[in-house]
């Protein structure tokens, strides 16, 4: 007995994902249930079309979902809402009523947002994958790189990072101009396009030099500091990052005071969502001190925590990591991590570091990360809550949790 394949309006390889996304696909699902309607967002060409394939499949709707991603439409035959209508209707007239629909990269369809009001009022449940949105009420959800780091791939990580092209590509000068490409067409796609950026070249002065440096500052400090290199007005600089920060390409950080429970807005860190894009910009060249400090960034987020850096009154330190959520019982749990990172500090330096921790008055993890416990001749490395440990140790047991 022969079956019927489902036909595809634009071809979706479904059996071909990686599976990992379980909490991300609970969250989605219990969104969809009460809402109706999600926004997915993460960067260009990272785990967000791994994520849909793995929610059809273990949602079990292989069979009933209408999926349109407004990149593969190669001869511009949707470019309204009224034809993204007309495309749906043909679907529901061969399968009837999916039971979810799956938006991508539709921003350029010109009325979309009636299209989603309509199908919102018709009760289906949708998916949008789409950083340039906004919508005050819909729930949104960022889908990030799986890392697992061992010690085996530690050092590729740090330098490529975890994009599954990437990994699966060993010689070095390939992976290299693989992630400059994949660079080129993120600016092109979802900078360019979308933002109608005047000068291509300043945008990737601008990002460029953000890669290259981590310090605070804040905006017109910063828009002095690229001024003085080359030409860029204040508003262009702010608009320039506010796109990459849109587009999940950047992400800001502010010092947050544990004393005051307040973040400071004044001056900000920009720690990028790849590490390999990073370095890409960098032509590669980038110092393992950003590299390790922008890799820890991004399995803070990966764990879903609010992510500052910290200050206790004089004490500035790199990283404050905070949760907050209920529990089955709504009883609010509390998760917070302290973490102050450098590969300058002396043995002194680390017995005064240790003090200023000792200072904060919890029981919560803090740590100490250090290039080499060997090279300072340490002994002791724990304190009450306070670990001092290296920083690929740290990564390496941070990216299992």
């Amino acid at each position: 007995m022969s079956t019927i394949k489902r036909r595809n309006f634009f071809e979706l390889d479904r059996e071909s994902f990686i599976p990992y996304n379980t909490n991300n696909i609970k969250k989605t699902i219990e969104i969809l249930n009460k809402d109706k309607l999600i926004i997915i967002k993460w960067l260009k060409n990272t785990w967000k079309l791994n994520f849909i394939k793995e929610f059809i499949n273990k949602t079990n709707l292989t069979k009933s979902y209408f999926y349109f991603n407004k990149s593969d439409d190669i001869e511009n035959r949707v470019s309204s809402n009224k034809e993204l209508e007309l495309l749906l209707n043909d679907y529901v007239q061969l399968y009837k009523n999916p039971k979810i629909i799956i938006l991508q990269n539709i921003s350029n369809i010109e009325w979309i947002k009636d299209f989603i009001s309509m199908i919102y009022k018709s009760n289906y449940k949708t998916i949008l994958v789409w950083n340039t949105i906004k919508i005050w009420w819909i729930k949104e959800l960022e889908i990030f790189t799986n890392i697992n780091i061992t010690e085996d791939n530690l050092e590729s990580t740090l330098k490529y990072w975890a994009i599954n092209e990437v990994k699966h590509i060993q010689e070095i000068d390939l992976k290299e101009k693989y992630l400059k490409l994949l660079v080129n067409d993120i600016f092109l796609n979802d900078i360019f396009k979308n933002y109608w950026v005047k000068s291509i070249d300043l945008y990737k002065f601008t990002i460029t030099f953000l890669a290259e440096n981590s310090f605070f500052s804040s905006l017109r400090e910063l828009q002095s500091k690229l001024d003085n290199i080359q030409k860029i007005s204040l508003k262009t600089a702010i608009d320039y990052i506010d796109y990459s920060i849109q587009e999940k390409i950047l992400k800001r950080v502010y010092k947050y005071d544990i004393k005051t429970n307040k973040a400071n807005s004044a001056k900000a860190k920009y720690y990028f969502a790849d590490n390999g894009i990073r370095n890409a910009l960098a032509n590669f060249e980038l110092k393992d001190e950003i590299l390790n400090e922008n890799l820890v960034f991004n399995l803070l987020e990966l764990n879903n925590y609010n992510v500052h850096s910290g200050v206790s009154g004089k004490f500035d330190f790199s990283f404050y990591w905070e949760l907050k959520e209920e529990n089955i019982t709504n009883n609010l749990i509390e998760q917070k991590i302290y973490i102050q990172m450098t590969d300058n500090f002396s043995r002194d330096d680390i017995k005064k570091e240790v003090a200023k921790f000792m200072k904060i008055e919890d029981d919560f993890s803090k740590y100490i990360l250090i290039e080499s416990v060997e090279k300072l001749w340490l002994k002791k490395l724990r304190y009450d809550s306070i670990e001092i440990m290296e920083t690929k140790e740290f990564l390496k047991r941070f990216a299992k949790n």
